[in-house]
């Protein structure tokens, strides 16, 4: 059971005994984390169904210049710092310095972006952005201080308390959004609210796990923390690279106007990574951690990997064949050209959940050079088909570029490196079995119905009443089932010794 007896005033979480890893509390902090991810991620549905209706494609591109540098570059600040947390059995020693590293580093960067604002702007081919870069480079500084009770929430499994911070900050950054767009502040308007919503956040953690940031300096736990985190930080940086290349390329080639629509498509189609992606994440890297049974840890991640892909898998076919529906009722006529781009987009999307899981299963093990080797293959890849994709294709072609080097490349290393950690390749794709062929009933249907339902809303709620009726009530045993089995693994006994997976190279 979770242990969370005599805290004391000034810090209720030193002393406290390592939480055991149970059956119980990984679903319950799975249920939490999928609740308030679908609460969550509806939240910011109708945030950025509201932000459309005021901001032109064009505003919005310009943003998502600045958005793409920020999203990237945080994958450098957050240096794979809090990761090292979770994992940590003896992380109280470890949290002066991890803390130190990552407000310098947080720092560091966000000093870079804001003098290389022009820079970055004329690069993306839109100067008009560089006073948009300037102010991302403020909620840059706030990443570093995030990190440690960040860290400290996700490994006591404390994902209402997340759940609570992640809602309260939204509302925040919606509010101030809103008020300044209608004003008239154009895209400065959405990055001021990302400033309110990322300080927020970092003062409700620190409320949460009532303790204010500690700074100190230790030169071993500096070494081991980089040693872990340097791998992972260029992976991140990969990840988001691999995720925000495609923005650049579509803003050289196109212009303004077609990355706002592109920007809008490839949101819309995260939907499954946002889904089944985020709820997993924050309770798989410290339930993974924390199984030594090796052999435990391969059959979970199976059966993990089952279950969230029955979810993305779901998602991923209703926006492939409602996109056009579901960007004119939602976004406006306006934002119809986004449509082209989402039906390839919602089939990466689908196997980003995937792609997420694998990364972070890697993680646990402390394969953190091969998570590194991955991403770089995948973006080595990437680049020149993405060039050559949008060059012929335009945006959907940007769309089709991600799938085709997803299914060549990306999908087999992860395989090949899952099964040098405990994850044998057939057992693992076995388990999509049963949820992709519940979908292609649901696909043929969300196809007549495209093609014989004239009116956008008309066609988008038979979309969803055949989403209930044809897949999700037919899935719900199996549902039921996975996640009665989801924490069996947790209680194993453990394995007689193996050799540790982070050692197989």
């Amino acid at each position: 059971m979770a242990i969370d007896a005599g805290p004391t005033a000034a810090d209720p979480l030193r002393g406290q005994p390592h939480l055991e890893l149970t059956g119980s509390n990984v679903r319950r902090g799975l249920l939490w984390s999928t609740a308030s991810n679908m609460v969550l991620r509806v939240g910011n549905l109708l945030v950025g169904i509201v932000i459309a209706r005021l901001i032109a494609p064009e505003a919005f591109g310009v943003f998502a210049v600045a958005l793409t540098v920020w999203t990237v570059l945080g994958a450098v600040a957050e240096f794979g710092l809090g990761a090292d947390l979770v994992r940590r059995a003896d992380y109280e020693r470890h949290i002066p310095t991890v803390a130190t590293v990552g407000a310098a580093l947080s720092a560091s960067i966000a000093l870079g972006m804001f003098v290389g604002a022009p820079t970055i702007a004329s690069l993306f081919g839109s100067p008009a952005a560089t006073d948009v870069v300037r102010l991302m480079a403020i909620p840059m500084l706030l990443i570093g201080f995030s990190v440690v009770p960040a860290a400290l929430l996700q490994r006591r499994f404390r994902q209402g308390t997340l759940f609570a911070i992640d809602g309260t900050s939204l509302a925040i950054s919606t509010g101030v959004t809103i008020v300044l767009a209608v004003i008239g502040f154009g895209p400065a308007a959405l990055a001021f609210g990302r400033i309110a919503g990322q300080g927020m956040t970092v003062l409700l953690q620190y409320i949460a796990v009532r303790r204010w940031p500690v700074f100190g300096w230790k030169t071993d736990v500096a070494r081991e923390a980089v040693a872990f985190g340097l791998p992972l930080a260029f992976a991140n940086l990969i990840s988001w690279s691999i995720i925000s290349v495609d923005n650049l390329i579509v803003a050289r080639t196109t212009g303004a106007v077609e990355l706002g629509l592109y920007v809008l498509a490839f949101s819309v189609a995260s939907w499954p990574m946002s889904v089944a992606g985020q709820s997993v994440r924050v309770i798989a890297l410290p339930a993974f951690s924390r199984l030594e049974n090796n052999l435990a840890r391969g059959r979970a991640m199976v059966k993990v990997s089952g279950l969230i892909w029955s979810v993305s898998a779901l998602t991923a076919v209703g926006l492939v064949f409602m996109a056009s529906p579901l960007v004119t009722v939602l976004y406006g006529d306006r934002w119809a050209g986004a449509a082209a781009a989402i039906v390839p987009l919602a089939v990466f999307g689908a196997f980003r959940v995937i792609f997420d899981l694998a990364a972070t299963y890697l993680i646990a093990c402390g394969m953190t050079r091969q998570v590194l080797i991955v991403q770089i293959l995948w973006l080595v890849a990437l680049i020149p088909a993405m060039i050559v994709g949008v060059t012929l294709y335009g945006l959907a072609g940007a769309g089709w570029a991600h799938v085709g080097v997803a299914v060549v490349v990306v999908l087999p290393a992860y395989l090949f490196f899952l099964r040098r950690a405990r994850v044998p390749a057939l057992p693992f794709l076995r388990a999509w079995i049963v949820p992709t062929a519940a979908g292609v009933p649901l696909a043929a249907m969300l196809w007549f119905i495209s093609s014989n339902v004239a009116l956008p809303l008309l066609a988008l709620v038979a979309a969803a009443g055949a989403g209930l009726l044809v897949y999700a009530l037919p899935m719900s045993r199996w549902w039921i089932r996975r996640a009665r089995a989801l924490g069996t693994n947790a209680d194993a006994p453990a394995d007689p010794p193996l050799v540790p997976v982070a050692e197989r190279r």
